[in-house]
Order: C-alpha cells, then structure tokens, then sequence
C-alpha cells in the first residue's frame, strides 16, 4: 500500500546548488520531500493517514533548513491520499488486525476467568472438571484432574482436595516401591515409626512385619 502524494513546493536552493540548474533543483527537492514524506508515513498505517498528514504538514508547512538536503529551504501544501485498491487492502488490514486483537482479548479473559474463578476453588474447580466430561462417565479420569488440574488450585487446602492430594502421593510412593521391592522393608519400618508418633496402634497393627 502507498501513499499518493498531490501539491505545490517552493523551493529555494542555495547558490552552489542553482548553478546546476532548475532541472537539477527541482529533482533534489522532489527527492528531498519524497525523503521527508517517507519517514513519516512509515510510521504510520494506512488507516491514519490524516495523522501522517498533520505531521507532514508540520514539517514542510514553512520554510525550513530541509534535513534531508541541506542544499535547499523548501515549503509545500502536500495532501496525502491512498487509491482506492490501496483503501480495500487498509480496510481489510484494520478488519483482520480487530479481529486478531478481539481474539488475543477473549482468550485472557477466558484464562482469567479460570485462574480467578474456576482454579480459586477446589469444588467449582471439581464441577468444571466435570461439565468438561459430560457424557464421558466412563473414561473421567479423576487421576487426571489430580495430575493436571489439582496442583493449580490457588485454595486447594480443604479437606477433600488434601486427602485427595495425599492420596496421589501415596499412589507415587506404591508405583515407586513396585519398581524398588528391596526398599518396600524399609519403607514399613519408617512407616511404623511415624504411626506409633502419631498414636495409631490400631493401623500399626495392620503393618507386615
């Protein structure tokens, strides 16, 4: 997409500059304003072309020590426009960058929404966990939610969500202990110690010896 440019320059050249000619003049300050123009309206998308033309406008509105070429002062009235395929491109680049945006935006409100709401609390986090399986009662996997989804629950400290916790722990330990049966001795003894701690004679009971 490209601007188009339509207006009236003045052009004042300095002596060395005006030897060369009108011709060489009038091309160097051509040059100078295309330089001028471009490192605005690169700055800014098609669609804010009113805004590029204030700042061009700003520029090149009085005379002025041209930076571009310091062989000349210019001062123009310059309207920028774009063509009217260059317009369709614009529209459709603002239509896809608004959807883009609105996507980006409906996607942190949404992990918002789970980090705030549904992860803030053990039981709403269970029944998400559920409405996502609707029709799947065979194949919810609970040890899943455990694995994936418990350890993200900012106030995963009631009693069920504990217990539930614990327990995959101790499902770790078993699968551990399967695949090291010369430390399962071990592992009972320890065991042993902390129970008689805690005064629960009736589970030490239960122990192998």
């Amino acid at each position: 997409m490209r601007f188009t440019a339509t207006g009236r320059m003045l052009v004042q050249p300095t002596d060395d500059l005006r030897r060369k000619g009108r011709a060489a003049a009038r091309a160097a300050a051509r040059l100078a304003l295309d330089r001028t123009a471009r490192a605005i309206t690169s700055r800014h998308a098609p669609a804010r072309v009113h805004v590029a033309q204030d700042e061009l406008a700003l520029a090149v509105g009085g005379w002025a020590q041209c930076e571009a070429d310091p062989r000349l002062r210019i001062k123009a009235r310059v309207t920028l426009t774009l063509g009217p395929e260059d317009r369709v491109r614009a529209q459709d680049y603002d239509d896809r960058l608004r959807a883009e945006r609105l996507r980006h935006d409906v996607d942190r409100a949404r992990l918002a929404y789970l980090r705030e709401v549904v992860f803030g609390d053990p039981g709403t986090a269970r029944t998400w966990w559920l409405d996502r399986h609707q029709g799947e009662a065979s194949r919810l996997s609970w040890g899943e939610f455990n694995e994936k989804v418990l350890p993200s629950i900012g106030a995963a400290g009631d009693t069920q969500s504990r217990a539930v916790h614990i327990a995959h722990v101790l499902a770790e330990v078993i699968e551990h202990l399967d695949a090291e049966p010369g430390r399962q001795k071990q592992f009972v003894e320890t065991t042993r110690i902390v129970l008689q701690q805690m005064g629960w004679e009736s589970i030490v009971a239960k122990l192998p010896e």
